[in-house]
């Protein structure tokens, strides 16, 4: 049996940025804030922390004041679920993909930098549930905190063999779990969009379906 490590935003999740675009600026209106995030913003910043993306927008703000937006994006977001339902979608073949895992027998598991609560709902919200228990479903807050997820995942794998991890990602930091207990990286870097080239993995892929020469 493999396992097979999944991120969860820009893997098994598209059109999120859609959704953190709409929020921020909704948030920055409400503090008061005249600057804006525009789509070029949202395209340079993928894969930041939420709080990072402040940082750029807003460079001369206090680090107290950037974990502020930040929180009151979350709040915003929890307040109007609506608003993240109508941009999230699951990816391009993540559904077949998922399944044909799943039935050649192999174990799989979601461990984002996102909050348990938040990553539980984001699973529901694109139809992806039937393929997780809420124990494979792992968020680690590291809006927060970092350097957790090769922790989480160390635990995970305590009293388990498999045969290989494959483990799948859109950053640097996902890739990096390999140093946990090795295995075989995945890049998927997102359809028209150029490659960051500065990314190390065995696999660059911009369809899933490419993960299936794995069973």
């Amino acid at each position: 049996m493999k396992l097979f490590v999944w991120d969860f935003h820009g893997v098994l999740k598209k059109d999120n940025d859609l959704a953190v675009l709409d929020i921020s600026n909704k948030v920055l209106e409400q503090a008061g804030y005249t600057e804006r995030f525009n789509e070029q913003n949202n395209r340079e910043f993928y894969g930041l922390k939420w709080f990072q993306y402040f940082e750029r927008l807003l460079p001369n703000l206090t680090n107290e004041q950037h974990m502020a937006l930040q929180a009151a994006c979350f709040e915003f977001a929890e307040k109007n679920l609506e608003i993240l339902a109508k941009h999230i979608k699951p990816s391009d073949h993540s559904v077949s993909t998922l399944q044909a895992i799943r039935k050649a027998g192999h174990d799989q598991i979601i461990l984002s930098n996102t909050r348990p609560s938040d990553l539980l709902w984001f699973v529901n919200a694109v139809g992806l549930k039937e393929f997780f228990p809420d124990e494979k479903i792992i968020g680690v807050n590291a809006h927060q905190k970092h350097g957790l997820k090769e922790d989480v995942l160390r635990s995970y794998l305590q009293d388990k063999h498999f045969e290989q991890l494959i483990i799948i990602g859109d950053s640097q930091s996902d890739l990096d779990l390999k140093k946990v207990a090795g295995g075989i990286t995945y890049y998927y870097n997102h359809p028209h969009v150029n490659p960051n080239t500065a990314i190390q993995a065995d696999h660059v892929i911009s369809d899933l379906r490419e993960l299936l020469q794995e069973l």
